[in-house]
């Protein structure tokens, strides 16, 4: 059992208290972390951070991040927010329609805007995925801004994981609803 702390206990005194990095300033309130990253308890977090939060915390806005060859399962994905049981917010409408210019530097800067208004980067990883460039980017700029990280398996899928999300330690969730939840809210407490 986690004894409940004050708000106003300092998130250095809970890391070290428990051995873990909140990627967070150290004289940072507990209070105002957990209003940043959505949790309602030091509990909550906790759970969460160690991979064991089974439901959802809150609506998380989440930025889908795959190689377009998997677009059908992402389509699948993407209906998740129709299970009466879940409750995810989708962010991600530079990846439903590309985006019309010839500029990558202006494409990089819709994405990053899109990914900045994230809380979590999903990245849907498919038998190609790990070697996708634009993939590679969305993750390396989702963490450069304080993002959270985690990949799900799509179902049937062999591939391996892109190099980056195993670089940063963001946990890769099954084709299972339950793993996907705990991915999401783990990688959201690890921002």
């Amino acid at each position: 059992m986690i004894r409940v702390k004050r708000s106003d206990t300092l998130v250095g005194t809970i890391e070290r208290q428990y051995g873990i990095d909140l990627n967070a300033r150290a004289d940072m309130k507990l209070e105002t972390l957990l209003q940043e990253r959505g949790f309602d308890s030091q509990t909550q977090l906790l759970k969460a951070h160690r991979g064991q939060l089974d439901c959802p915390a809150k609506k998380r806005r989440l930025f889908l991040s795959f190689h377009a060859e998997d677009r059908d399962q992402v389509a699948g994905f993407r209906l998740m927010p129709w299970n009466p049981n879940l409750q995810l917010d989708f962010y991600d409408g530079s990846l439903e329609k590309p985006v019309e210019s010839d500029s990558e530097s202006y494409v990089r800067s819709v994405i990053r805007e899109k990914i900045r208004r994230c809380s979590v980067l999903v990245c849907l990883i498919g038998n190609g995925t790990a070697w996708r460039d634009w993939v590679e980017w969305e993750i390396q700029t989702a963490k450069g801004i304080g993002k959270g990280l985690c990949g799900v398996r799509l179902k049937g899928s062999v591939g391996q994981a892109p190099p980056t999300l195993k670089e940063f330690g963001a946990p890769v969730a099954r084709w299972d609803m339950s793993e996907i939840v705990r991915a999401i809210e783990c990688a959201a407490a690890r921002r």
